[in-house]
């Protein structure tokens, strides 16, 4: 090993050890209180002299408990000031450090069946977002609800759980329920309650194995017999894709499981698999527009999106430069300013073929973010994710990033765990649009702070 990678790996470790103490000042009794005691509100969302005594608040710690007595706040809102969830996240950000917010940026492959060192380590020590499963990891339903079950009871914040369960060829749960129909099987009846009934089946599925959220359904529109599309897509055309894959989304979100749009802006016409190789579209910004984008212009309209995925493709006609997850024109001038989408956007795999023979994972996820994304797909274990995590430090102190762009996809993933009912939200916050019949968790009246003890 060379003296360059002996420093950079002190380094790396030495940040990764500031990272663990900053997080141990949450420790146990954080995570006793899931977080719901940081929805006290500042003075800007209500009148500061209106206070108002809590009851003593008993937290259990461990083996431990702590008994606060009664401490004084101001009052959640009042009539005519509602709160919104974007208020209440910016209060759960304002009680983060950086460290744990560059973490819910991330989405973390498991490794192995159990709860293992390095999968302890990627949620507890580096406090990913989100945990990603595939087939190799889920041996038997009760292994696979136990090592979900364990990475929640671990996690500070709540995590997104995820996989890919597209039915067809790309079904991660097979060995569990057997085979399930594809998108072009599905879409081939013609029949939105099939498609409806079959998104609601695969999310009653998931959940329950503990999953909250999917990578599907595909929303491409197939124009060519691609490699990576076989199979994967609704129809040939964009109304048949968003009706039928409207309908399997909102089955699926009314069974409680989340859905990721995917592949952002498109992979119908790639002729070549992008987990191999770099797809090149040469399509015209107007047939890009009518065609590719018109699913997700259709599907973000119906307020039901809540999670899109991009992809390895270069589309020459909107940026010749930059593979479309790391591109500031299709992320942040199409995606959110062109079609006014401020859900969540996840990128697909860093490690693919068309980011990776170019870029390491954690200088694409410097780059991701910077496009307009929110969530990086891609780590697999701690020191990855830790990389990763120090890269976008690093970005912040060179200016190339900025603490508020940071804030500003921490606020979307942890509106989007609010709306899932995976973070406690206080009552009397505006009405919440639903996620399909998805119902939200809400707090019983308001929640107050503990005494704050460090002066």
């Amino acid at each position: 090993m060379s003296q360059r990678g002996h420093n950079s790996q002190s380094r790396q470790s030495r940040q990764s050890q500031q990272r663990q103490q900053g997080r141990g000042r949450w420790g146990a009794l954080a995570r006793a209180m899931t977080l719901a005691a940081l929805l006290v509100l500042s003075a800007c969302a209500a009148n500061p002299n209106a206070v108002k005594s809590s009851p003593a608040v008993k937290v259990q710690a461990e083996n431990s408990s702590i008994t606060y007595t009664a401490t004084h706040y101001p009052l959640h809102w009042n009539p005519s000031r509602p709160l919104s969830l974007y208020t209440v996240a910016n209060e759960y950000i304002a009680h983060m450090t950086l460290d744990q917010e560059l973490g819910q940026l991330i989405i973390a492959a498991l490794s192995d069946t159990d709860y293992n060192a390095n999968n302890a380590g990627m949620v507890e020590q580096e406090g990913v977002g989100g945990i990603l499963l595939y087939t190799v990891n889920m041996k038997t339903k009760d292994q696979t609800r136990q090592l979900i079950a364990t990475a929640q009871a671990h996690a500070t914040i709540p995590l997104l759980v995820l996989t890919d369960e597209e039915g067809g060829y790309v079904d991660r749960l097979q060995q569990f329920y057997g085979f399930r129909p594809s998108a072009s099987m599905i879409g081939a009846t013609g029949d939105p309650s099939y498609a409806k009934q079959q998104g609601y089946k695969t999310g009653q599925d998931m959940a329950t194995l503990g999953f909250n959220a999917d990578f599907a359904p595909d929303v491409d529109v197939q124009l060519v017999n691609g490699p990576d599309q076989m199979t994967r897509t609704f129809g040939t055309t964009p109304d048949a894709v968003t009706t039928m894959a409207g309908a399997y989304m909102t089955g699926m979100q009314d069974a409680g499981v989340t859905v990721c749009l995917k592949h952002f802006p498109g992979l119908g016409a790639a002729t070549t698999d992008a987990h191999l190789s770099l797809p090149v579209i040469k399509r015209t910004r107007d047939q890009i527009e009518s065609v590719e984008l018109a699913p997700y212009r259709n599907l973000i309209a119906t307020g039901q999106v809540q999670m899109i995925m991009t992809t390895d493709l270069l589309m020459p006609a909107i940026d010749p430069t930059m593979p479309a997850e790391l591109s500031q024109p299709i992320i942040t001038g199409i995606l959110r300013q062109e079609l006014g989408y401020n859900g969540v956007v996840v990128t697909d795999a860093l490690y693919m073929d068309g980011i990776s023979k170019k870029w390491t994972e954690a200088q694409a996820g410097v780059l991701a973010i910077e496009a307009g994304d929110d969530m990086l797909v891609g780590p697999f274990s701690t020191d990855q994710v830790s990389w990763m995590i120090s890269a976008l430090k690093d970005a912040i102190n060179n200016h190339q990033l900025s603490k508020e762009r940071i804030d500003e996809s921490v606020r979307r993933i942890l509106t989007l765990k609010m709306r899932m009912g995976l973070l406690p939200v206080p009552a009397g916050i505006a009405p919440v649009p639903p996620l399909g019949s998805m119902n939200v968790q809400v707090v019983d009246g308001p929640v107050a702070l503990p005494p704050n003890t460090n002066g």
